[in-house]
């Protein structure tokens, strides 16, 4: 159907290969940096954070992976509600590990009764060109989306700020003002004609 995405378009496309980003090892496929924040319950104390922490880090590294910084936040406010709580404590992991390894950090974030909500995203390595492209993307898309509902089929205003009106509108009548405007002044014009 036009208008739809096409099937298989990623927001953050893959590092084509030879780029830094990835990191190869002998005989392995290529590692690819990421980060990854959650949020865990906020009854959790700092013995069961960095429990936390170290359960994900070794689920990456038996994995093949190689977890470079872990991050405990602590406690912090939500800016909404989650399951009934307003604050948790968050956690940040970042980490090189295959494509394959992210499905199955998820799928045990997803289970963990802990861990309230969770985001992993690619990671563009500073230099490589990429996150400019990412940005202009980012920002192509938001564009697109703050831009639906004005204009022709959602693609934004008309050009130079002219509406169907101006321009002679769907009917072709042109400007519905200036004929309103003379009738007023022909209204005007008789009412003075009736005082004498």
């Amino acid at each position: 159907m036009p208008g739809w995405p096409r099937a298989g378009r990623a927001l953050f496309p893959a590092p084509r290969p030879g780029q830094t980003g990835d990191r190869q090892s002998e005989g392995r496929k290529a590692l690819r940096a990421y980060e990854c924040l959650y949020i865990v319950h906020p009854g959790a104390d700092g013995a069961e954070l960095e429990k936390s922490a170290a359960k994900f880090s070794e689920l990456i590294t038996g994995k093949g992976g190689a977890v470079r910084k872990t991050d405990v936040w602590g406690k912090r406010q939500l800016a909404y509600p989650i399951q009934k709580f307003t604050d948790g404590s968050y956690i940040l992991l970042r980490f090189d590990a295959e494509p394959a390894t992210i499905a199955e950090l998820e799928f045990r974030l997803r289970v963990d009764d802990r861990v309230l909500r969770y985001m992993t995203c690619y990671e563009v390595p500073e230099g490589t060109g990429r996150s400019e492209e990412l940005m202009q993307l980012t920002e192509r898309k938001e564009r697109d989306r703050r831009g639906r509902g004005r204009g022709p089929r959602g693609r934004g205003p008309r050009p130079g700020g002219r509406g169907p009106r101006d321009e002679g509108g769907r009917d072709g009548q042109g400007d519905q003002e200036a004929p309103r405007a003379a009738a007023r002044d022909l209204d005007d014009d008789s009412d003075e004609g009736e005082d004498d």
